[in-house]
């Protein structure tokens, strides 16, 4: 989940400019299960036994069928560990039985066992691993939390995960890799028959503006308020909501019906304001970025915010509806937030391909996509040419990261691209790419390039401050790490500061006055 310490030094650090504040973005680290059977699964859940020496409100949930003694789950880092600064990793875990348990670094890999070995059953216990020996800076982690044999099916809970220098139990964390918290949801209810509920979830729509992969579910009851929703004291869980400058609220929403969406902000100077999105809802089924314009308020934080994500009169609901909110922002841009979108088109000219022929692509896109469909299988997947010019196309929606893919003729692999290898493109926003079949390699440009070759950012690599040269109206600057997570999103300046990022590399988004928008590659030394 996001470190909103870290989150909020961040954005303090870019001095002279108006950062977002990140709300709630219901995130957490990706933990890609490995070796755990067929009911293998890791979701983040409320704690099951909020006592002891966990009282925190969301753990990880590890489940494990009859898979390998040293299943688990890796991730990869938003944020590096530098074990040449940091030399304990701290867990707590919450295990049915005592077993061992493994944590690594990978590349090149250093693996520890327990300083001390667990002692507690059905309750919660922290565990030290001590990487003294470690002098490298590391993106990629793996945990093995029950390396036992025989191998028996295991339900397990873990949190708070995070970095120091100190091997005592308890001590203060100096980097929290994850501690897997939100901002408390207290939901409003209307009485007795209301049995409405909050959830996190995995995001069941991983397309269009929100491809993230956790949500929060509300499982709106039938019998529920035309004001249900929920409120929460953001300010006693992390920051309150400063609107002395920004001034939208931003919120993805999900439902399955067109309805007010109101938000409000309580206790701050004003008092209180509830207003309604600046513009109604238009999509079902689909994600929506709704913006709320608080811009009556000059000035002040507002401790607690409300949200009310279908205030109809009456609900006039005949069976209980789901609801999905997503990426709760402040900041000061009132247009809402667009889908990335990636044209990918492949040149078909000489290749054979008749009008009556069909053609695809496949491979590890992820979402509406999937990963290494069957060709022909997947309605989203299909290329198309109609103006006939032997250019096929398709529009995709896909963050930032790199694709292997293959293209395919008449849904068949007899008939996939002769170039032979799977292609390889990493996504870094808006573009325009070229393939020719049957030959390597491609061509791309900005989809609306009236920005390309009109920004210069340097230096590059930066240290401590980005200088920005450009003719161009730009309106705002976004910065996301390799994972797509924006860690900086900010009006445009001439000059960045750049201090608080990690060393790694970095995607800089343009965007002008206009919507166009140029991403650039920058990295921190």
């Amino acid at each position: 989940m996001k470190k909103f310490t870290f989150v909020l030094m961040l954005m303090l650090a870019y001095a002279g400019f108006t950062m977002a504040q990140t709300i709630e973005d219901f995130e957490s680290i990706k933990m890609n299960v490995f070796s755990a059977g067929d009911a293998g699964a890791i979701s983040v859940v409320p704690n099951p036994d909020a006592t002891g020496a966990n009282t925190s409100a969301y753990v990880a949930k590890f489940v494990r069928g009859r898979g390998d003694d040293w299943a688990g789950f890796y991730t990869t880092l938003g944020t590096a560990v530098d074990l040449a600064a940091v030399k304990y990793i701290h867990m707590k875990v919450y295990k049915p039985h005592l077993s061992n348990i493994k944590f690594k670094f990978e590349g090149p890999d250093i693996e520890k066992e327990p300083m001390a070995a667990q002692t507690l059953v059905n309750a919660w216990e922290e565990i030290v691993f001590d990487f003294t020996a470690g002098t490298l800076v590391y993106t990629k982690m793996t945990c093995t939390p029950d390396w036992v044999n025989p191998v028996d099916p295991i339900t397990m809970y873990f949190d708070e995960i995070y970095a120091n220098n100190d091997p005592t139990v308890g001590s203060t964390p100096v980097q929290m890799i994850e501690n897997f918290e939100i901002i408390p949801i207290n939901p409003m209810l209307g009485g007795v028959d209301d049995l409405s509920t909050f959830v996190l979830a995995a995001n069941p729509d991983k397309t269009g503006v929100d491809i993230s992969d956790y949500v929060l579910k509300f499982n709106r009851d039938m019998d529920g308020v035309v004001w249900g929703g929920f409120w929460s004291n953001v300010a006693g869980f992390s920051s309150a909501v400063d609107v002395t400058t920004n001034k939208y609220i931003h919120a993805k929403v999900w439902k399955s019906r067109i309805s007010p969406v109101f938000f409000k902000l309580e206790g701050g100077p004003g008092g209180s304001l509830e207003i309604e999105s600046m513009s109604p809802q238009t999509k079902i089924g689909a994600w929506e970025d709704m913006v709320w314009d608080f811009s009556a308020i000059t000035a002040g934080a507002y401790p607690i915010i409300a949200f009310m994500p279908d205030k109809i009169d009456p609900v006039a609901l005949t069976e209980d509806m789901t609801i999905y909110l997503d990426d709760i922002i402040l900041n000061n841009d009132p247009n809402p937030t667009t889908p990335p979108e990636q044209i990918f088109q492949v040149d078909m000219n000489g290749s054979g391909i008749l009008p009556t022929d069909s053609l695809f692509i496949t491979g590890s896109l992820g979402g509406i996509y999937g990963t290494w469909n069957e060709p022909g299988t997947n309605p989203n997947n299909k290329l198309t040419d109609p103006d006939g010019d032997g250019y096929y196309t398709i529009a995709l929606s896909l963050p930032n990261q790199v694709i292997e893919f293959k293209f395919v003729k008449n849904a068949t692999w007899a008939n996939q691209d002769p170039y032979g290898s799977n292609r390889v493109f990493t996504i870094t926003g808006d573009c325009n790419v070229i393939f020719t079949w049957g030959v390597g390699g491609f061509e791309t440009s900005i989809r609306d390039n009236k920005l390309a070759g009109k920004i210069q950012m340097y230096p590059n690599p930066v240290r401590n401050e980005l200088t920005v040269n450009t003719t161009s109206n730009i309106s705002k600057v976004i910065i996301t790490n390799t994972l797509g997570k924006v860690v900086g999103n900010t009006i445009y300046s001439r000059t960045i500061n750049t201090s608080n990022l990690s060393k790694g590399m970095y995607f800089v988004t343009f965007v002008n006055a206009d919507g166009t928008k140029v991403t650039q590659k920058l990295i921190k030394d």
